[in-house]
């Protein structure tokens, strides 16, 4: 098996490719971050199974350096983090609020944090809290400009009112109050200090309906980075911690800060094609000189965008060659070039990871169709399985496992 690292891969590694998660690269990213910021507390987000990089495996290496808060989307997902053992707070924010929701009941059990942004969220809360015996611990989120979750500045009044009823009921306690700005990806924009400006008018009436909330939180990735004004108790990083751009004029590279996730496949035939040939189905690509072609057994099926085509490129052999045809189902095609020397069946093919490596980044292939590399690595399916390099490992994010190894029974299975 050609591979050098100690992965956390069960044996029956796929015959298409592989996830590779490198979890220093999350350790040390979350490391860069606490030391762009004064706000006593970190929240790593690791919603999407933190970003398809592994839920419970980002999130104790999150925490581990110095993450003390984490944040997810959907309740399920800090319900799983609670039965894995997790035991810093957990915001979620996410959830259908109904009097009758067991998994409501089961998040309030497992000491987990909810977001409330509507009087009518509130009293489903503080019911299923009243009928568990103890209060809810809440965070109000106000609506700043976003108009996604959250209370509008006309409703704010009426919220914070009925929160601290809630309050002095028993059936609630209202931790923190937060936001999420409409422009968080371009820092500088005039409508992210207009919001700021409503967050603090808001926290200044909820303190004078008697809310004393602790933590104050506006901030994510690119705010960190570039608005170190708006960190208030405690920011919120999401993509930075995987190594991505949470805006476009900033590199990460330049924060110290690198992708820890990477998707290689082995490169399955290699074929020469003369001038005229067309490629994939109709035909969008044809060689206008004889050429070498390669398969890789990985397509829309694992997440590999269509739109790629003829934009994108992938690393074989410290080469960077195009992609070239439509991408099929379950496998796509690169142009070799003229020579195909040095390159052979079994090479590992890195679709994208590392730039500093000379691979393209999942950035790049964002740029690529039009998107972000948050679209990409969100997309990778959950048949390519995840191997995971831990801190000491060395030299090998992108060396695949020998295809071929993996005895079966003939029916498939893992003998």
């Amino acid at each position: 098996m050609r591979r050098n690292a100690h992965y956390q891969a069960a044996a029956s590694a796929a015959l298409s490719g592989q996830v590779t998660v490198d979890l220093s690269a999350i350790s040390d990213n979350v490391k860069a971050l606490k030391e762009r910021t004064e706000a006593p507390h970190f929240m790593a987000v690791v919603k999407g199974n933190a970003y398809g990089h592994g839920l419970v495996e980002v999130a104790r290496t999150a925490i581990d350096a110095g993450a003390d808060w984490l944040g997810t989307a959907q309740l399920t997902e800090a319900i799983t983090l609670r039965q894995a053992g997790i035991t810093v707070p957990i915001l979620s924010w996410l959830y259908l609020a109904s009097q009758t929701s067991s998994t409501i009941l089961e998040a309030l059990e497992n000491d987990i944090d909810v977001s409330l942004g509507s009087v009518s969220q509130l009293e489903v809360l503080a019911g299923i809290a009243k009928r568990l015996g103890r209060p809810a611990v809440v965070h109000l989120e106000l609506d700043s400009g976003l108009s996604r979750g959250g209370a509008r500045k006309e409703d704010w009044a009426d919220l914070v009112a009925q929160a601290r009823k809630a309050e002095l009921d028993g059936t609630l306690r209202v931790r923190g109050l937060w936001t999420h700005l409409a422009w968080a990806d371009v820092p500088a924009h005039p409508g992210n200090a207009t919001a700021v400006a409503e967050f603090e008018d808001a926290v200044s009436e909820a303190r004078e309906a008697g809310l004393d909330p602790g933590l104050r939180h506006v901030s994510s990735s690119a705010n960190i980075l570039d608005r170190p004004e708006f960190h208030f108790d405690m920011v919120r990083a999401g993509l930075a911690i995987y190594g991505l751009a949470p805006a476009d004029h900033l590199d990460p590279a330049d924060f110290g800060l690198r992708p820890a996730l990477s998707v290689t496949a082995p490169l399955v035939m290699v074929k020469k094609v003369p001038a005229g040939t067309g490629v994939s189905y109709e035909h969008q690509a044809i060689t206008y000189e004889p050429r070498y072609l390669g398969l890789i057994p990985l397509g829309y099926a694992d997440g590999i965008p269509k739109g790629i085509s003829g934009r994108s490129v992938v690393n074989i052999g410290g080469r960077s060659v195009p992609v070239i045809g439509k991408v099929c189902m379950d496998q796509f095609m690169v142009d070799l070039g003229p020579d195909a020397s040095g390159i052979d069946v079994g090479d590992t093919a890195v679709l994208f990871g590392d730039p500093s490596t000379g691979a393209a980044s999942a950035d790049d292939w964002g740029a690529a169709i039009g998107s972000h590399g948050d679209e990409i690595i969100n997309r990778i399916a959950p048949r390519l399985p995840r191997a995971y390099a831990s801190a000491t490992d060395q030299n090998s994010a992108y060396e695949c496992p020998d295809y071929q190894e993996t005895a079966t029974d003939g029916r498939g299975n893992v003998a």
